[in-house]
Order: structure tokens, then sequence, then C-alpha cells
């Protein structure tokens, strides 16, 4: 230190008390995948990513139109997956869930799909679609609340409401009592 004395006395820090080191504060997001894996698997999904990433996957237009719904995979053939394109190989049917308003088209597109998701995970994971036509639950659309003229009108101000109002109201008091005299 350039010949100079410390000005106070190196003291040791305490020892660490934490059980597991290393582990600092994590964000709530960090726990989500362990806590939704038995959900997903129950539905066919091995991880949340195809969930999490529909819209990346297919696109906006087809994340619009669909969501995936499960994963059928066929019995016993979990392990014959392969990347190779030239290997047999065995894929999952993924189940869509589709508006029936748009399900013809996304018939017309399943292909395309399966192409974009096999290219997503880098290996054949779905040989097959099916869809299944279920209605959206869409969010009502927000509406004003109807402003309403006032009870009573202001004494100096007429608007034309009010004096066709009244004016009707004039004719059928009239009316009434033109039936109501004998003849």
């Amino acid at each position: 230190m350039n010949g100079k004395q410390p000005t106070a006395v190196a003291r040791p820090l305490p020892a660490d008390k934490r059980a597991s080191k290393g582990y600092f504060a994590r964000s709530v997001g960090a726990y989500v995948p362990k806590v939704v894996a038995a959900a997903f698997e129950k539905y066919g999904f091995h991880t949340a990513e195809i969930m999490t990433s529909w819209e990346t996957i297919v696109g906006a237009d087809l994340a619009r139109l669909t969501r995936p719904d499960a994963i059928k995979w066929p019995r016993g053939a979990k392990g014959r997956v392969a990347s190779d394109d030239d290997a047999p190989t065995t894929g999952a049917t993924l189940i869509l869930a589709s508006n029936p308003a748009f399900a013809l088209e996304v018939s017309y597109r399943t292909q395309e799909i399966i192409d974009r998701i096999n290219r997503y995970f880098g290996y054949r994971a779905i040989a097959q679609l099916r869809i299944v036509q279920t209605p959206k639950a869409e969010t009502p659309a927000k509406t004003e609340p109807v402003r309403y003229a006032p009870a009573v009108p202001d004494q100096g101000a007429t608007s034309p409401i009010t004096e066709g109002l009244s004016g009707a109201l004039a004719s059928l008091a009239n009316n009434v009592k033109a039936a109501a005299q004998p003849r």
C-alpha cells in the first residue's frame, strides 16, 4: 500500500449461515414450470413451451384462430421419435381447439402448422393434427353507459325532444277527450 499503514484494523467477515449458498432472491416466474408441470403432463405437454410460445411457433394469424388443447402420444412410441428425416418416426397427435367459424381454414393449413411446430422444436414431434371446434370465450366489448336527458328540463331551455314529447302528449289528450264525449 505504497508504504502507508492502514488506519483501521481489518476484521474477518462473519461466517455465512445460509442453508443453501448461491441462491438469492428469485422471481415468482422461476417457480411456475415446476408448479404447472403436473397439469401440463396430464394433457400430454411435457413442457409448457408449446403453450407459452404458441404465437411464436405458428404466427400471429394462426394463434388468433387456434390454441393447443392436448397432445396424444402413441403408446410405447415416446422413445422412438428421432431427429433424422430418413429414420421412421412416430410423432404425436396435437389436438387444436379452434373457433367453429375458422375450423375449415385451419384444416386447410394443417400441414403448415405441423411443419412450423416441428421446425421450432427441431425434430418431428407432431405427426398429426386433430381440430376440435370449441367456441373461444371472448371478452364482451366495452360499452359506454347510456346517458339520458335529465328528467326535469331547465325552465328556460327547450329541446326538440321535449317539444315533440309535449306535442305528442297534447295530441293524445285531445284524442282521449274526443273518444270520451258521447255522440
